[in-house]
């Protein structure tokens, strides 16, 4: 099985080679920025669009074209990313208006928000610096070894600091995982995942731990003027903040994400749609919204779980260690019984509490929903493993490793094995 991993580290420039990393940064936001107001153009005028290999070769002429002639102190094929990034972004926004979902037309870039280039080839590693062409040998904090063939290398600016990340390709043998129990999760914002197993996590809340402070040095950068002696102070003040809280929250999410593979071969989540759950609700002139304020702040409770980001941990580290994630439909899980399977709105109580009004289970309502999403997906996990009974698929012998397994009965009381 081949696999792609991500390797972090934080470099370490000189004062020159910071100033080369942010000329460089500059230099594909410049050329990002050209391309798409071409690509606007030739859209407008004629109808058309441009291709990746057509705007790869006007670079040529940019570099020698009088104004931009500053264009060729950059490696020619870290401007070729920067154009691939656009190729990428038009590719994605036609994908979503295919699908029939609210497509982002591709923006023009700014400056201090993301800045990165990106090397595809070129690149050499020795002990604790990395080469990196048209700039030469940066030290970086070697943390952790490299695993597999790099395939490229980004360099990116995150709060006060520069980070190299290798994308790196590897070959491994085919995973089993050592686990056969499955688990059901479902995500909160009182409480962050309540698992089937009866097991709760609590939220790390890192955005509403330091939004207090963040909003005052917000407040205090909008009201200083452009271009005044502290502005790039009080700048630097908030990336930081904004840094620390988005590096808390991935490092919560990382913890949980792998000690939940590890030790379960199956993990069923909810298909949430997330931009819905959190869309605003002061409506419009004609029809004002109402609750906005408690709106508002559940939503920032609800972005700030992370809970794509947290789902998309799970897909991979599931894949590298022979598990599988299963996404099912929301509807319902809180209000059925997984005694007797009725659907009732009254059967949730309280927020916290279940009690079925048929056959009187009672158990606490995420708990309740965590078991009727596990067994929604061992039901379609049943129907995967017999469509691909014939050609032996992998999810077959997964489903017998689950359904083998001595905590499953005991973890989903009611729920006949298949």
């Amino acid at each position: 099985m081949i696999i792609q991993k991500t390797f972090r580290y934080r470099l370490e420039p000189t004062r020159a080679q910071g100033q080369l990393f942010a000329r460089f940064a500059g230099c594909c936001r410049y050329v990002f920025n050209m391309a798409l107001a071409a690509r606007k153009m030739a859209y407008d005028q004629a109808g058309k669009t441009l291709s990746f290999v057509d705007q790869c070769r006007s670079l040529t002429e940019l570099k020698k074209a009088g104004g931009t002639e500053w264009l060729a102190e950059v490696h020619s094929q870290v401007l070729q990313q920067a154009v691939k990034d656009l190729d990428a972004a038009y590719q994605h926004f036609f994908r979503r208006v295919k699908q029939g979902e609210a497509p982002g037309f591709p923006r023009f870039k700014k400056k201090g928000v993301k800045d990165s280039f990106r090397y595809s080839q070129g690149i050499k590693v020795r002990d604790r610096h990395v080469y990196l062409p048209k700039i030469g040998w940066v030290r970086f904090r070697n943390s952790r070894p490299i695993e597999g063939k790099i395939q490229q290398a980004t360099v990116k600016r995150d709060g006060d600091h520069w980070f190299v990340c290798f994308s790196c390709e590897m070959g491994v043998p085919d995973p089993v995982h050592p686990s056969g129990s499955a688990v059901g999760i479902d995500l909160g914002v009182v409480i962050f995942a309540s698992l089937s197993d009866g097991t709760q996590i609590k939220p790390l809340g890192s955005f509403r731990k330091h939004e207090a402070r963040l909003a005052q040095a917000q407040r205090k950068l909008s009201r200083k003027r452009k271009r005044s002696r502290n502005i790039k102070k009080l700048e630097a003040k908030v990336k930081r903040f904004q840094t620390h809280i988005a590096n808390a929250r991935k490092d919560f999410l990382h913890k949980i994400s792998t000690t939940l593979c590890k030790n379960h071969a199956v993990i069923v989540i909810e298909d949430l749609n997330v931009k819905g759950m959190s869309a605003s609700a002061k409506g419009s002139v004609e029809v004002p919204g109402r609750n906005v304020r408690a709106k508002s702040g559940l939503n920032k409770s609800i972005l700030d779980q992370g809970w794509a980001m947290f789902r998309s941990m799970l897909a991979y580290k599931a894949r590298w260690l022979g598990g599988q994630v299963i996404a099912i439909s929301p509807a319902n899980t809180s209000r059925t019984c997984p005694a007797c399977g009725e659907v009732d709105a009254d059967n949730r109580k309280t927020q916290a509490e279940f009690r079925c009004v048929h056959c009187g289970h009672a158990d606490q309502a995420d708990v309740n929903a965590a078991r009727n999403i596990l067994r929604a997906g061992l039901a379609r996990l049943a129907c995967l493993a017999a469509k691909a009974a014939e050609s032996q698929a992998q999810g077959s012998n997964l489903l017998q490793g689950v359904l083998a397994g001595t905590t499953l009965a005991s973890a989903m009381p009611g729920i006949p094995r298949l």
